[in-house]
């Protein structure tokens, strides 16, 4: 099993509800790389998180000694190798979009847009997981999971931090070791997961968030041009956040559809699969959280831990956001999936424009 370290994390110090209501106000910026830039008057933070991990997300990374592509490199940074973020700082002038830049403890700079910032956090085991499950969420950089529990085990998938996964029981190995049994929403098998990593997510942080204004009156516009979605309660707006849509190719590809629509469906976790070929990568992403779909042929908003890079395009047609961003939008937009509830539709959905 992989070892847990706990630390505190900013979301310790408010109440986990609060926190996604003081996204609507933009305090969720504080979370973002990029915005966290704009906010600072000089390259220091003195503002960043303690302890803030970073893992890496993406073969490749290079480490720089500046935050500039043009100076000497490092080394190269394995996969999910966790570095210790000192600074978030603008970097100089580059071919890419995203010039926001970590500084890592000790060691030099690499560029954020693969780079999950990450807690790693250890959780108490719940006693029983009643009726038909509850959602967990991954607290730590990374977990292996298993298709069984006995010595002789076989790995199934690596668990990424921010990722969510629908909870059926909890059960015991012979060592004592306490594991979940989560489903596997793909091909409705289940696997396991060690219950440490795993927080049990209350039913209270699942309640709606604006319950009080009518379906009518919310709406979401996405401006794919500004890779850009922002949230209004008639004609106020109340959250803002950027996003990754679909990516274009000469063949296509799978830019997201522009359109009016509505979320008339959702899930807090979804196994997202799409197989390659020739012409396209696949991906295979296990626990993808927060997902509002609003195409009947599965486009949707969701949460993303396989990249940084948010205000570029990189999907295959849905819209990707920070987990703290696509939860919000999750607990904002109707129908409203009440808690105990895997997957839930409605057609007051909220309206989505993209265009």
């Amino acid at each position: 099993m992989n070892k847990l370290v706990p630390f505190e994390s900013l979301t310790d110090q408010i109440s986990r509800r609060d926190f996604l209501r003081l996204c609507g106000l933009g305090f969720l910026g504080l979370a973002l790389p990029e915005k966290l830039v704009e906010n600072f008057i000089s390259n220091r933070s003195d503002n960043l998180q303690k302890d803030q991990l970073g893992r890496v997300a993406k073969p490749g990374q290079k480490l720089f000694e500046e935050p500039d592509i043009k100076s000497k490199v490092i080394k190269e940074l394995p996969l999910d190798s966790i570095l210790e973020i000192r600074e978030v700082i603008m970097g100089g002038e580059d071919p890419s979009l995203n010039r926001v830049w970590f500084e890592v403890e000790g060691q030099g700079f690499v560029q954020s847009m693969y780079i999950q910032p990450v807690s790693n956090k250890e959780n108490h085991p719940g006693a029983i997981i009643l009726g038909d499950g509850c959602l967990g969420e991954i607290t730590v950089p990374f977990i292996d999971s298993f298709r069984n529990i006995d010595p002789k085990r076989t790995f199934v998938y690596r668990l990424y931090y921010s990722s969510t996964y629908w909870v059926l029981s909890r059960e015991e190995d012979d060592d004592g070791t306490v594991w979940y049994r989560l489903l596997d929403d793909r091909n409705y098998s289940t696997f396991y997961a060690p219950a440490a990593a795993v927080r049990l997510v209350p039913n209270s942080e699942l309640l709606p968030i604006s319950p009080e204004v009518s379906w009518e009156e919310k709406s979401i516009d996405v401006d794919l041009s500004t890779q850009k979605m922002v949230a209004y309660e008639g004609n106020r707006v109340v959250f803002s956040s950027k996003i990754s849509s679909g990516v274009r190719t000469r063949e296509g590809g799978f830019s997201t559809p522009k359109g009016y629509y509505r979320t008339t469906r959702k899930r807090p976790c979804r196994h997202m699969a799409y197989p390659g070929d020739e012409n396209y990568t696949g991906y295979d992403l296990p626990g993808v959280p927060w997902v509002s779909y609003f195409t009947s042929n599965g486009v949707a908003f969701h949460g993303t831990y396989w990249h940084n890079d948010f205000g570029v395009p990189h999907s295959h047609g849905c819209i990707n956001m920070t987990p703290e961003a696509a939860k919000w939008v999750y607990l904002w937009t109707t129908p409203a999936v009440l808690p105990g509830k895997y997957f839930y539709a409605n057609d007051n959905g909220t309206r989505v424009v993209i265009h």
